[in-house]
Formats: structure tokens, sequence, C-alpha cells
């Protein structure tokens, strides 16, 4: 298997495989691959199951991966805040582009209103269905972007480099090929 990375590194042009450093400390490497392996296929079974704000949460999950994914593989000074809201404006503060940051913040002010606000009367159940349809492509969007915007290019010194539990090399034309081709996550 590293034989085959590295031989595909050296058979393509920088830049076409970038290197994300990890986000955690210790990062539970096999458990976080199994379930995004499984994220597209358990928000499918929620929207068939018109169960919207499990739609609404898994997204937000995968959104918040990216923007750590983001924040962490681009300059920065201070500690990556936790909360999504925060996380998401430093990554604006950071490049993320206005409009796409635009979209994930009324994604969060309507999460947060859905999640929060349902049982206490704010919102129909129903409502919660333009939200679901609104951001739709909107995971993918961000995870291009982070794709494109952060990491770093892989080059033949790949091999002498020093790399932690959790960085992920990845092929960027078949990442974002997987993106633009699969149902919305």
């Amino acid at each position: 298997m590293k034989r085959d990375i590295l031989a595909a590194i050296r058979a393509e042009p920088v830049g076409t495989f970038k290197l994300f450093r990890a986000t955690e400390e210790q990062p539970e490497v096999e458990q976080a691959m199994a379930n995004l392996a499984e994220l597209a296929q358990r928000i499918r079974h929620a929207r068939l199951a018109n169960c919207l704000i499990e739609v609404i949460s898994l997204r937000l999950q995968y959104m918040d991966i990216w923007l750590r994914v983001y924040f962490e593989n681009t300059p920065h000074q201070e500690a990556r805040q936790q909360e999504f809201g925060r996380l998401l404006k430093q990554c604006f503060q950071q490049g993320l582009e206005k409009d796409l940051y635009d979209k994930i913040h009324k994604f969060n002010k309507d999460r947060v209103k859905a999640i929060h606000g349902y049982l206490v009367g704010v919102m129909k159940y129903d409502d919660l269905a333009p939200v679901v349809a609104e951001s739709d492509g909107l995971s993918e969007a961000l995870a291009e972007f982070v794709l494109v915007n952060s990491g770093e290019p892989v080059t033949i010194e790949f091999e002498r480099q020093h790399h932690n539990r959790g960085d992920v090399v990845r092929h960027l034309p078949s990442s974002i090929a997987h993106l633009r081709t699969r149902d919305p996550i």
C-alpha cells in the first residue's frame, strides 16, 4: 500500500495529491473512518424516514469536520473554537469564501431554530423540510472548497517527512469527482 501511494505521487504533477494534517491530538481514526463511510447511507435513510432533525444534525457534523480540516490546514495564530458558529467565523477570517460562509451561516441559524425551537413551538416539523432541501449540496461545496484551498501539496519528499496519526493524503481529482457525483450528504 505504501509503495502504491508513493508510486502514484511520483507519477502525478505536484498538487495532485494533498496532505491534510490531523485535526485532533489523539484521533480515533478507525472509528471516524467507519462512521464517515456510512454517513451518506444514514442521511439517505433519515430522509426517507422523514427524520429531518437527524439529517440536519448529521450534515452539521460533516460540515464541522471540514471546517476543522480547513482551520488546521491554513495558517492560524489562535486556538480552534469548538462551537460550530465560532469555528465558522474563524474559518471565514482565514479565507472561507463569503458566499459559502453566508450559506453555512444561514444553515446554522436554521439548524439552531429547528433543533432548539421545535419542541417549544417556534416551528412545526414540516417547516424543517425547506432547511434540509436548501442545504442539499452545501456539505459537498464546503468539502470541495477545503480540498482546493487548504492542505499541503505532496511532493516526492513525502516519504521523508514526519506524519502524525490522523494525517490524510487525498488525490484531489478523484476526491472532487466523488463529491460531485454522489448523493448529497
